[in-house]
């Protein structure tokens, strides 16, 4: 389980990192913090698929999405 401390840390982590873009979402109650992610971080993520799918070959064990028509996963 993830600590609100330790997910605090990584996401600023990631913001320095010019990965995500934070952005307060005030039309909503109550106001939430919502992320997106930067050109470089869109760029990752063929960088993981690339893993999921060398990880699949080998057979190391991945913790499946659940979603039987993931977009963002899908091989």
């Amino acid at each position: 389980m993830l600590t609100p401390k330790v997910l605090s840390e990584r996401l600023k982590e990631l913001e320095e990192e010019g990965i995500i873009i934070p952005r307060v979402n005030t039309t909503a109650f109550p106001v939430r913090n919502e992320y997106t992610l930067t050109e470089s971080g869109l760029g990752i993520i063929e960088i993981i698929r690339d893993i999921e799918r060398w990880a699949l070959k080998w057979k190391i064990d991945n913790i499946a999405c659940g979603s039987q028509d993931c977009k963002v996963c899908a091989i």
